[in-house]
C-alpha cells in the first residue's frame, strides 16, 4: 500500500469534535478541535460539514480518498446509520449517506470504541495481537472485543457495553439511563469519578469551575488526599469490570483510553491489585493492562483505521 493514501477523519465527541487528515501509516497531517455550536442532528451535521470543508480548503495539497467518522453511541457500519446517542438525542441518522453526497467520498462509520480498537491493532500497541480488549473511560464507558483478528460485534452489533456491568447494588445504587442501577458508568466514568470525589468530601468547585476529572487529576498530583482516594476508587471499579471481561474472553492485553485514562498512573496500582483478586490468574498468565499511546487522538486514529481496514 502506498504511504500517501489519505483519509478525511472526524472524531465526534460529546462536547467537541475533531477534524483531521491522516495517512494510512498513521501520520496525522493536520487536525482541528472545535466545540459544537448546536448539539442536535441538524447542528452536528452542519458543524461537521463546515469544519471539514474549512480543513480541506486550508490544506489543498492533501487529497483524501475516503472519509471516516467515529460515532459516540450505537452505529451500523454496514448502512452508515448513526443509530442512537444519548448525549444528542440522535436516532437513526443516515450520516454516512449525507457525508458521501456532500464530499463525494466513500464514507466509513463505526462506534468510536470499536474504531479505537482497530487503530490500536493497525497503528498502536496491539499490532500482531489478535485478541485484546479496548476500553474507553470518558463521559461514559465502553469497550471493544477484538478476537481472532477482528472486531466482535455480537448478535445485534452491540457487544462491548462493559459500562453497564453492575458494580454496586442496593437502594443507594446510582440509577443509569440504560434502565439499570449501579452501572460501572455511574461510578468509574468521568462523571462517576466526580461524584465519587464529592461523596468522599471533595469540593464542588475547583479553581472557580465545577469539578471535573482533569481538575481532580491535578489535585491528586499535588497530594490532595481526597483526590488520591478518588483515583484509588477508580482503579477498584475498573479492576472489577476488567476482571469479569478477562475471565470471559482471555485476552492477551487490555488497553485503556479516553480522557480519564490520562490519569492512568494515578489508578494503575489499585486497578492491578483489584485484578489480582478478580481474575483466574492461571488461565490468564500473560495478561497486561496499559494506557493507549494515542491519548486524545485515539478516536481520530480510529476514524482513519476505518478507512484503511
Amino acid at each position: 500500500m502506498k504511504t500517501n493514501i489519505i483519509s478525511l477523519v472526524i472524531d465526534i465527541g460529546g462536547s467537541k469534535f475533531i477534524t483531521g487528515l491522516v495517512t494510512n501509516t498513521g501520520e496525522v497531517l493536520c487536525q482541528q478541535r472545535r466545540l459544537w455550536t448546536d448539539i442536535s442532528p441538524l447542528g452536528i451535521i452542519t458543524d461537521i460539514k463546515k469544519a471539514a470543508f474549512a480543513l480541506l480548503q486550508a490544506n489543498p495539497q492533501y487529497r483524501p480518498t475516503a472519509m471516516g467518522l467515529t460515532i459516540p453511541g450505537l452505529a451500523d457500519p454496514e448502512s452508515g446509520v448513526w443509530t442512537e446517542s444519548s448525549f444528542s438525542g440522535i436516532r437513526n441518522l443516515p450520516i454516512g449517506r449525507i457525508m458521501e453526497e456532500e464530499f463525494s467520498l466513500p464514507v466509513h462509520i463505526d462506534n468510536d470504541v470499536r474504531a479505537c480498537a482497530l487503530a490500536e491493532n493497525k497503528f498502536g500497541c496491539c499490532k500482531g495481537i489478535d485478541c485484546f480488549i479496548w476500553i474507553t473511560v470518558s463521559n461514559g464507558i465502553g469497550s471493544c472485543i477484538f478476537a481472532n483478528g477482528k472486531v466482535y460485534y455480537g448478535a445485534d452489533g452491540n457487544a462491548g457495553e462493559i459500562g453497564h456491568v453492575v458494580v454496586e447494588e442496593g437502594p443507594g445504587a446510582r440509577p443509569c439511563k440504560c434502565g439499570l442501577s449501579g452501572c460501572a458508568e455511574m461510578y468509574a466514568s468521568g462523571r462517576g469519578l466526580v461524584r465519587n470525589y464529592i461523596a468522599l468530601g471533595g469540593q464542588y468547585i475547583i479553581d472557580g469551575e465545577p469539578a471535573n476529572a482533569k481538575s481532580i487529576d491535578a489535585l491528586a498530583r499535588c497530594g490532595d488526599i481526597t483526590a488520591i482516594q478518588t483515583y484509588e476508587l477508580e482503579g477498584i471499579y475498573l479492576g472489577r469490570i476488567i476482571g469479569m471481561a478477562v475471565n470471559m474472553i482471555n485476552p492477551r492485553k487490555v488497553v485503556i483510553g479516553g480522557g480519564v485514562s490520562l490519569g492512568f498512573d494515578l489508578f494503575r496500582s489499585s486497578l492491578e491489585r483489584t485484578l489480582k483478586t478478580h481474575i483466574y490468574k492461571n488461565a490468564n498468565p500473560n495478561l497486561t493492562v496499559e494506557q493507549t499511546a494515542f491519548g486524545y487522538n485515539a478516536a481520530l486514529m480510529g476514524a482513519a483505521a476505518l478507512c484503511f481496514d
